[in-house]
């Protein structure tokens, strides 16, 4: 009973100090790595409904390519490690 009531007293103290801290938690990338590649493995790729192009996941991030080749275009880059892209019906939509 006495840990208990520690507990309670310790959270009734600190709660106040973190409730104040509004930064929230820092989520920002403090390294890089550039990486340069022409191959990827367990890739998902969907094609847009009209033919023209398509959307595939490598490294965490979604890309655009035209279905005839060419460079892709890099939809997504951020922390969160984005996969399984999929056009909505219409095409006008990524999904992820």
């Amino acid at each position: 009973m006495k840990n208990f009531l520690f507990t309670l007293i310790a959270f009734a103290i600190l709660l106040p100090a973190h409730a104040q801290d509004k930064k929230g938690l820092p989520l920002e990338a403090t390294r890089s790595l550039d990486i340069n590649t022409d191959q990827g493995t367990w890739m998902s790729l969907d094609v847009h409904p009209d033919g023209s192009k398509l959307l595939f996941d490598l490294l965490g991030d979604i890309y655009e390519l035209p279905i005839q080749g060419g460079k892709a275009t890099r939809i997504t880059e951020d922390l969160a490690f984005d996969s399984h892209p999929k056009y909505s019906p219409d095409g006008n939509s990524i999904l992820f």
